[in-house]
């Protein structure tokens, strides 16, 4: 009995000693779903038929993308693809173009509990550091296959935050004076869907999220879904992961205040 607990022993140990080497690659596409069309992000049904065609192509360039997560057991980036720029959308020659905020590269450090994230306000760069965010999952009996892995279904709930009143407060007294081409629906808790699989033992995935007992290979939001196409696990490869680190440093608040007041600025003008 005593040389089988030995034995166990010497076996865990060794487990664990790959385990900390433990490094990975994963491919993902992101992509959105408009049950309603354009008019989900806010473009009238009244508006001019050539301007809906051309932001409704646009708006499709500009939500399907691809990214890569690089992780180890204590780190994660998640990072868009680099890929050429399509050109503007036009129909009868009215051209629309779409840049969607918050696709900078997203670190996150588990062991340290820290989150980093690159975004920009009109060409300027900044770095938002925060503590990471703990998600109550709730771990479902259900499973799923996604290529050759397992996965467990889990599902969180993510309220209304302070900031999505307030934005949508300020929106309402704005139409009041000056009605906006874009619309804006009362925001509501939000519920997410994720599919992990324990075959890989990281606690990371796309975006921000985190915090399951394995590797994260499908996001499923309210209108969009992030899945998986390919992963590659190395005990011997390097694949660096690059702490973000150019940039303004700033909280997700102080980014917020100093979005507001460009933005401000600009409808001033």
């Amino acid at each position: 009995m005593t040389k089988v607990v030995l034995i166990s022993s010497f076996l865990l140990m060794g487990f664990l000693a790959k385990a900390q080497e433990f490094q990975g690659k994963a491919e993902y596409f992101s992509k959105m779903i408009y049950k309603n069309g354009i008019e989900e992000v806010g473009v009238k049904s009244d508006d001019d038929e050539n301007l809906k065609k051309a932001y409704e192509e646009a708006l499709k360039n500009a939500s399907e993308k691809a990214y890569t997560l690089t992780f180890t057991k204590t780190e994660a980036l998640f990072e868009k693809n680099q890929s050429l720029e399509k050109p503007s959308s036009q129909n009868n020659g009215v051209s629309v173009s779409i840049h969607i905020s918050g696709e900078g590269k997203k670190y996150l450090n588990t062991k340290e509990r820290t989150r980093i994230v690159e975004d920009d306000i009109l060409g300027k760069e900044f770095l938002i550091v925060e503590k990471l965010q703990q998600f109550d999952w709730k771990l479902l009996n259900e499973t799923k296959k996604i290529g050759d892995y397992t996965c467990y279904k889990a599902e969180v709930t993510i309220p209304v935050t302070e900031k999505e009143k307030k934005q949508y407060e300020e929106y309402l007294k704005k139409q009041e004076s000056k009605p906006s081409f874009f619309t804006m629906d009362e925001p509501k808790e939000k519920k997410v869907t994720a599919w992990y699989t324990p075959d890989i033992p990281v606690n990371v995935g796309p975006l921000n999220y985190w915090g399951l007992p394995g590797l994260i290979l499908e996001i499923q939001e309210e209108k969009r879904i992030i899945l998986c196409s390919k992963v590659v696990i190395s005990n011997k490869e390097n694949f660096k992961i690059k702490v973000p680190n150019v940039g303004v440093e700033v909280s997700q608040e102080e980014f917020d205040a100093i979005h507001k007041d460009k933005m401000e600025s600009l409808e001033r003008r």
